[in-house]
Order: C-alpha cells, then structure tokens, then sequence
C-alpha cells in the first residue's frame, strides 16, 4: 500500500532509520575516484559504440544526482500545510515532475548500460570484458538506488493527492444526510488485506469540532497516523533522501575506474 509505504518511510527518518547508518571508514582509506565521462578512446567503431553509450550511462546518472539536491532542496521549503492550495498543489506538481525526472533517467540509463552489456558479449579480451561489466553493475547499482528514491517521491505525492480528492467538503456532508439522514463516512474494505478488520464509519460532525478530516475511504490520511503535518512530513522525505546520497556516490565511485580500464583496453 503506497499510504502505509510513505507513512512507514516518514517514521523511519523521523527516527534516523531510513537507512543504515555507514561504517566508520578506516584510516587513511583510499579515496574512489569521481565517475566522469570517457574522454579518449581508440578510433575504431566497436570502442567509439562503447563510449557512446557509456557516457550516456555517465551522464544521465550524474544528471539525476543533480535532480536528487532539487528534490531535497524542494522538500526543504515546499509548504502543504498553511491552508494555501495553490502552494500545495504547485508543490506537489513540483515534486511529482521532480520524480518524473528521476525515472526517466534511469529508464534511459538501463537502456545504455543494456547495449554495453550487448557488446561486452562479442569482446574477446577478457579483462575487458570483466571491466565492463563490473561497470554495469556499478552504475546499475547507484540507478537502482535513484530509482528507488523516486518511487518513494512519487509515491510521497501520490498519496497526499489521493486523500486530497478523497476529503468530504461541506456540500458532499449535506447531501450525506439529506439522502440517508447520517452523517457517518461508509468505510470501504481494502482487497489486499482482507485479513484486517476494516475501520469504524467516521462521523462528518467531528470535523466541526476540529477533531479531524473525514475521507470517503472512512481511513486516516498519513498525517493522522504519524502525527506530523504534510509539511513536516515533506521535511522527513528530504532528511531520508538525503542519507541515500553517499551509497549513491559510493556506486559510481565504484564504476569510475572499470569503465576507465574497458577504454584502455577497447
């Protein structure tokens, strides 16, 4: 379920465990060169084919470490919570193009590192060979890792709309009582936990007294389950994403120098 994902990814960065602390690293460790484009290679078509495609690998993953500080940057200072809906709907347009971003680059990055792999098949150099795919695996590593900090972003979004479409104004209450002379919310059973019993009916006249939203879904919204604001909830996402940074920069330190390697020996 995306609500319980978001809702369990806010409380684990409110609590410092979205993710693994690192290791401490050892002294005088060697530092991972930076990833960065192949700038020569051996002027025949198979080697130019190669770098073609993994330059484009490169590029498009450190384009979307570049899309991953707006993103945190944006959930830093977006606003869902002061009651404006124009700045929360702006906002979450802005974070939904943001994740949008992230997985097309990574769409587009599998795509390169798919025709490296293809041509690693018909390299006979086998330290090539091996080169090249210890760079695939690498940077799929550090792909993989965006592509699951948008999915955790497009999700986030997602959520927030859904209850935003779900909130039952004052007109829809009318009509509630007026067709069947109540005020309670039905609930609605969720197929995929049948096992759980579903939640009481919510009363419309609670919200008059400020105790809480009512949705047509009879359920709580994120906010209500963790106790944060949708704002507060945004900051979450933004310490969280930004703990993933450094296993990130840490795979395509590790692609840096097999791709370098393939180039020499292409």
């Amino acid at each position: 379920m995306i609500a319980k994902g978001i809702v369990a990814l806010a409380l684990a960065a409110s609590t410092g465990a979205a993710s693994p602390a690192p290791s401490p690293a050892p002294h005088a460790a060697p530092v991972l060169p930076p990833l960065k484009v192949i700038v020569r290679v051996k002027a025949t078509t198979p080697c130019t084919r190669m770098a073609v495609h993994a330059n484009a690998a490169i590029l498009l993953a450190l384009r979307n470490d570049a899309t991953l500080q707006q993103t945190i940057t944006r959930l830093r200072t977006v606003n869902l919570s002061d009651g404006n809906r124009i700045d929360r709907r702006n906002g979450l347009s802005d974070l939904s193009n943001l994740a949008g971003r992230l997985l097309r680059n990574a769409r587009d990055a599998d795509r390169e590192t798919g025709k490296i792999l293809n041509f690693a098949k018909s390299v006979k150099d086998p330290k090539e060979k091996a080169a090249l795919v210890a760079f695939v695996n690498a940077l799929g590593g550090a792909v993989g890792r965006q592509r699951k900090t948008a999915r955790d972003l497009d999700g986030f979004v997602v959520t927030l709309e859904a209850y935003d479409s779900m909130r039952i104004n004052d007109t829809q209450a009318s009509m509630q009582h007026f067709t069947t002379g109540y005020y309670a919310v039905p609930t609605v059973s969720d197929p995929t936990q049948i096992d759980v019993a579903p939640p009481m009916d919510r009363d419309w006249i609670a919200i008059y007294s400020g105790h809480y939203p009512v949705y047509w879904n009879g359920g709580e919204s994120p906010s209500e389950k963790t106790g944060y604001s949708d704002t507060q909830l945004a900051r979450l996402a933004a310490r969280d994403f930004q703990k993933r940074l450094p296993a990130i920069a840490g795979d395509e330190s590790s692609a840096a120098q097999p791709i370098l390697a393939a180039a020499e020996h292409c």
